[in-house]
């Protein structure tokens, strides 16, 4: 039933993180992240073994990146949910929204130097148009999924 758990924590946690980024699109026209990028990164990884990409964006679309990038997408989210079970499990934390907050503001160092140094926009977003914008983006979307995460944890009496 745990691993249940963990399953469903990371989908829904993920799908408030979604309908977030639907809301900033909505009342300030921030486009909400690009999935289908993520599942051309993700497909060259495979294809290529090519991590660094710093020319996505030229790169010519593949097939079904889009729904590839949606389910690496949830993947992740369902990853993060992994994570968090640890923490709880070991006691480090115990499961509230607070930390699942905290949880989500610490796991922002993923697309800042990670995901966005493999994409070629340098750690931080520092080569994208509006780094700040880009950072700040990254740290809302990450709390979005990381206070539920929190939350639906406290919810299962973990």
């Amino acid at each position: 039933m745990q691993m249940f758990h963990i399953v469903i924590i990371g989908i829904v946690s993920c799908l408030v993180m979604d309908m977030w980024q639907r809301l900033l699109k909505l009342l300030y026209d921030i486009n909400p992240s690009d999935w289908g990028v993520v599942g051309r990164w993700f497909l060259l990884v495979v294809s290529k073994r090519k991590i660094y990409n710093p020319t996505i964006d030229e790169e010519a679309p593949i097939k079904n990146e889009l729904l590839i990038g949606w389910i690496v997408h949830y993947s992740v989210a369902i990853l993060y949910s992994v994570f968090f079970f640890i923490l709880l499990e070991y006691e480090i934390c115990s499961a509230s929204l607070l930390n699942g907050m905290i949880f989500g503001l610490i796991s922002v160092i993923v697309p800042w130097f990670f995901f966005m140094p493999v994409l070629g926009k340098g750690f931080l977003g520092i080569k994208t148009p509006s780094p700040f914008m880009t950072c700040s983006l990254a740290v809302g979307s990450h709390i979005a999924i990381g206070t539920p995460i929190g939350g639906f944890y406290k919810i299962f009496g973990y």
